[in-house]
């Protein structure tokens, strides 16, 4: 076990960095940024922590394409690098690993081809919860590209911004989250394949799935719609800015200052969350193993059944009514 992670993934995090400058010849002229998300990205790695990594263009013109040698020998690369770093292998094989052009993104944004060709989940995560891995300028300027597709209307309404159509990108995002959890969870129940064995193992999976969901990627969401229905208004595109570049943690802590109040749930906030780091930074044999035990698998639901609550309970006393009541309508 990891004592320090955000310590661990920093160290880890600016190994690989400096290993991927071996490709700057490779990506010579072309404005292509390496981002980690997931448990690398929050800052909260272990020694077991996969790495997810999301590749993002600079394209200034539409026909600005990375040619797809160069892209195959950076991944070929980067397989190369983690390999040796020890990272598990990535998921699915690798056949996730893509390049995502930020103008393509700009003009799919809410249609129904932004989440069928990955770049809601890019985008999202890019916002919500990522480090840089290669080219950090880069990526600080497409961040700053993507916090500006919200704020198109900004100088109409500047003395009294608020971002919903960001807040609401961000609720779709969660609520696509849980719709794509229930649907794995429908795949196994339905599967009447599975010996009575595999089912057990299926179902401890699906409920280490949900408890990790109720909590980390509630946690990622909602961290940044806590500050984008408390912040007061205007809620410019700086402050989100500088949110982006916090981990959710972060996020959560910088409530503390603005809301006075709410300092002692968000210590219960914070408490919660480290026990759940502690409770699921384990191999995923034993995890499993703990979650097919039906007593188990009850109570963390139910542990996370009450950070939801608590989640709440912070928005209930701190967002004001109107926008309080746009979270729901």
């Amino acid at each position: 076990m990891v004592p320090d992670r955000r310590a661990y993934s920093l160290a880890r995090l600016a190994e690989l960095s400096t290993r991927m400058r071996a490709v700057d010849a490779l990506l010579e002229g072309h404005r292509l940024c390496v981002y980690a998300t997931g448990s690398y990205g929050r800052l909260e790695a272990w020694d077991e922590s996969d790495i997810d990594l999301f590749f993002l263009y600079d394209d200034a013109e539409e026909t600005e394409r990375l040619p797809w040698i160069t892209f195959t020998r950076l991944s070929a690369r980067l397989v190369d690098e983690t390999e040796e770093m020890g990272f598990p292998p990535f998921s699915g094989d690798g056949r996730y690993l893509e390049v995502l052009y930020v103008g393509e993104m700009e003009k799919i944004l809410g249609s129904r081809d932004d989440d069928s060709q990955n770049s809601f989940t890019a985008r999202m995560l890019l916002l919500l919860e990522s480090q840089p891995i290669y080219r950090q300028d880069v990526h600080s300027d497409l961040l700053e590209r993507i916090v500006g597709f919200y704020y198109r209307d900004f100088e109409d309404h500047a003395d009294g911004f608020l971002p919903t159509f960001l807040t609401n990108d961000i609720l779709r995002f969660w609520r696509t989250l849980t719709l794509n959890y229930e649907h794995h969870r429908i795949k196994i129940l339905t599967d009447k394949a599975l010996t009575k064995q595999e089912l057990v193992l299926r179902k401890a999976d699906s409920a280490l799935k949900n408890y990790k969901l109720k909590v980390s990627r509630l946690s990622t969401c909602f961290s940044m719609v806590a500050h984008l229905c408390t912040c007061a208004a205007p809620v410019t595109a700086d402050t989100v800015l500088e949110l982006c570049r916090m981990t959710p943690s972060d996020r959560f802590g910088a409530l503390r200052d603005a809301h006075l109040g709410a300092v002692g749930l968000l210590d219960e906030i914070a408490s919660f969350y480290e026990g759940f780091l502690e409770n699921v930074q384990h191999p995923e044999q034993e995890l499993l193993e703990r979650f097919a035990d039906e007593r188990a698998r009850k109570q963390a639901l139910a542990d996370a059944k009450r950070y939801g609550e608590l989640i709440y309970a912070l928005l209930r006393d701190n967002a004001d009514d109107e926008r309080m009541r746009s979270l729901v309508v």
